[in-house]
């Protein structure tokens, strides 16, 4: 863990709410890990970056102005790939402000298959955040659960507009209707929480109506330069 992921580490809330905006006092903000600057003018479809330690996903996270499921079967430079790339849709604000964000990416020969890693228990355990880096901050999520869910488009099921409806949803969230389930004990979620979603394929063929989701919930947001 290097010094910046553990200023992290130390400033996540122990419940994981409310988020902490953490400001440098007198001090010059850090350097962003990621030169964004390049990547937009190669694809401005190229608005995030998601790391997750100990699963090799280091990943360019994209978002298509036109067409939803673009990157489903296009490479981060937008050609044919049929293992495509890290999206999520036009629904999600590019700046992570909803209440639910998804990213969907696929697991056999794609960018979510080490998702699956958090299947095992003791690697659940042992990997407690990932981090998305945007231009000009670092968003730190703490991993709540990660389980099997059915294949419902999950932002058109639900309207996360209504406090009910997303407390409801946040609770299924730390305690998951699912035998294959994995949750961080002492994690609680309320309607302010801010929480993404990584969703991908079972690795089972057969699953084919069934989704393996890795939620987190943010709780700091620290700028850069």
């Amino acid at each position: 863990m290097n010094h910046l992921e553990q200023q992290r580490a130390e400033e996540m809330s122990a419940t994981g709410k409310p988020a902490t905006k953490v400001e440098s006092k007198g001090k010059e903000p850090p350097d962003n890990p990621i030169d964004f600057a390049p990547l937009i003018q190669e694809n401005a479809d190229i608005y995030a970056w998601l790391y997750i330690p100990g699963a090799d996903i280091n990943t360019p996270l994209l978002q298509s102005t036109t067409d939803d499921l673009f990157y489903l079967d296009h490479d981060k430079d937008g050609k044919y790939d049929p293992y495509g790339t890290a999206f999520s849709q036009m629904a999600n604000a590019r700046d992570f402000s909803d209440p639910v964000t998804v990213i969907y990416g696929h697991v056999n020969g794609g960018v979510f298959h080490n998702l699956h890693n958090f299947e095992d228990a003791d690697f659940f355990n042992e990997s407690g955040e990932f981090y998305i880096y945007t231009p000009g901050h670092i968003l730190t999520y703490k991993i709540v659960s990660a389980y099997q869910y059915d294949d419902r488009h999950i932002l058109n099921s639900f309207n996360f507009a209504d406090p009910a409806v997303r407390q409801d949803y946040f609770n299924s969230v730390c305690n998951p209707d699912a035998l294959l389930k994995n949750v961080r004990d002492g994690v609680t979620l309320d309607a302010d929480s801010k929480i993404v979603q990584l969703s991908t394929c079972m690795l089972d063929s057969s699953q084919g109506n069934s989704r393996y989701i890795v939620s987190g919930v943010l709780t700091s947001d620290q700028e850069t330069k």
